[in-house]
């Protein structure tokens, strides 16, 4: 095991770049929103999702998109991991 102590916000920003890196390990995109959305779902901001309508929109049917929308993500990931 590892000895390391890290501060809240190192360990938020290891957080956030993981679910990051599980969503752009597709390569596929027409599985890119059912990714996304599992790692919503594992993080529990699934009604946070909602709230914020994160999932709704023309751009999660477009792959010109994806970096905007992974923008868009990064943006929530960055208000709801905490």
């Amino acid at each position: 095991m590892d000895d390391n102590n890290f501060t809240k916000e190192q360990a938020r920003e290891f957080l956030k770049q993981e679910a990051i890196n599980e969503i752009l390990e597709v390569a596929d995109f027409t599985r890119f929103y059912t990714r996304v959305f599992y790692v919503v779902a594992k993080y529990g901001l699934q009604l946070e999702a909602k709230k914020e309508e994160l999932f709704s929109g023309g751009e999660w049917n477009d792959p010109a998109c994806k970096d905007m929308l992974v923008d868009k993500i990064e943006r929530f990931f960055d208000k709801h991991i905490k």
